[in-house]
């Protein structure tokens, strides 16, 4: 699926990062506006398309409990202490993978070459698939990170700026001598 606009963190995309599995892997998070009905709704009907999937081939015909949701409440968890960032207020929010580099385009879906570009707090549409899975014990909808396209800026989660402006109140005037 694709989805409608989303807030991405914890971006991996091009280098990938070991999980808590020590396997190394791309992936990311991404944030949905609750207001957003139209993509909310297209994930939960992506969702439940999975589950009749796992329900019928992995699970042995039944719905196992869940350890997370497939599609996570970012209000819920603040209010319960999961997250304390206020990011998450407002936002549904799922947790995305791959064991290869997604593709990542600009809004005019030509390569993102200059990877910068792409930081937490970025808009980001992203071609992502659910999956039913049964391992060690756990069993839920994984989502696989196929695809990214940036959209544009956003708010950096990292407080970080760009160097210019960074300096922008300190950096000398240029002399126009020509």
């Amino acid at each position: 699926m694709i989805t409608g606009q989303a807030i991405i963190s914890y971006p991996a995309v091009f280098e990938p990062k070991e999980n808590l599995s020590g396997k190394l892997k791309y992936s990311c998070s991404l944030l949905f506006d609750k207001k957003d009905t139209t993509t909310v709704n297209e994930v939960k009907a992506a969702i439940d398309k999975a589950i009749a999937k796992g329900t019928a081939t992995v699970w042995g015909g039944k719905v196992p409990k869940f350890r997370y949701e497939p599609l996570r409440d970012g209000d819920a968890e603040i209010a319960s202490g999961d997250k304390d960032d206020a990011i998450y207020k407002g936002k549904y929010f799922l947790n995305c993978t791959s064991d290869t580099a997604p593709g990542v385009v600009d809004k005019h879906a030509k390569a993102l070459m200059d990877q910068t570009k792409l930081y937490a707090g970025c808009i980001v549409k992203a071609d992502i698939n659910p999956f039913p899975y049964k391992n060690s014990g756990n069993s839920g909808i994984g989502w696989g990170l196929n695809n990214l396209m940036l959209i544009g800026d956003g708010d950096r989660l990292d407080g970080k700026k760009n160097a210019e402006q960074a300096f922008a109140g300190v950096a000398e005037v240029e002399d126009d001598l020509a």
